[in-house]
């Protein structure tokens, strides 16, 4: 990494640092496992993320320096930063960082996409590709009723559809089947096909 890259990770480990610092003498059951804890998360784990961020995305000063000048790019990159502590997924992750570094300044796309990537998990995201692939050409909804010997069924993918609708990687449609307690449907909106691009591409470098 060039001189010139931020070294978040140190300074996360730092305010683990003080937080174990302030919490270990206050008397409360309990509380020194937790600063513990806080100090150790922040440094082991906390630490390569804001790492590989800074690292995947190419910031350096001279971009902080763009981004702190306008309050709105500094709202978007504290908010990108929140959503990468808040997610252990590793594609997911990669996925946010690639965005971040196409969409910085894209308020209407990067808030959307982290809400959807928030605190997702590689398992969601294998089944997001898995359904997006599964979408035939000429069509641009999912299929989540599908027929297994002789009777009807839900989708093996369909609690995760559902949680991919709720996350909006697809948008929920409705049908007269839903009138029949049959299944939800989603379809395509207009981040669903550049979201299945950068899961892609994470999923490769993971």
């Amino acid at each position: 990494m060039d001189r010139s890259k931020i070294e978040w990770g140190k300074e996360i480990a730092q305010t683990g640092s003080e937080v174990a610092e302030l919490a270990k003498d206050v008397g409360v059951p309990g509380i020194g496992l937790i600063a513990r804890f806080a100090h150790t998360f922040y440094e082991k784990h906390l630490q390569n993320r804001f790492e590989k961020f800074i690292s995947d995305t190419g910031i350096d000063e001279a971009f902080i320096e763009k981004v702190i000048s306008d309050e709105n790019y500094a709202n978007f990159l504290y908010a990108t930063l929140e959503t990468i502590r808040q997610t252990h997924s590793k594609a997911g992750l990669i996925a946010l960082s690639l965005i971040y570094k196409d969409k910085w300044n894209d308020e209407a796309y990067l808030i959307h996409a982290l809400h959807s990537f928030s605190q997702i998990s590689d398992a969601s995201i294998n089944a997001f590709i898995s359904l997006y692939e599964s979408i035939p050409e000429n069509q641009n909804y999912l299929v989540l009723k599908v027929k297994k010997g002789e009777v009807h069924d839900f989708h093996d993918h369909y609690d995760e559809a559902i949680e991919l609708i709720k996350r909006n990687f697809f948008v929920m449609s409705t049908g007269m089947e839903m009138w029949a307690n049959g299944p939800v449907q989603g379809m395509k909106w207009t981040h669903t096909d550049s979201y299945y691009s950068y899961c892609k591409a994470a999923c490769s470098r993971t």
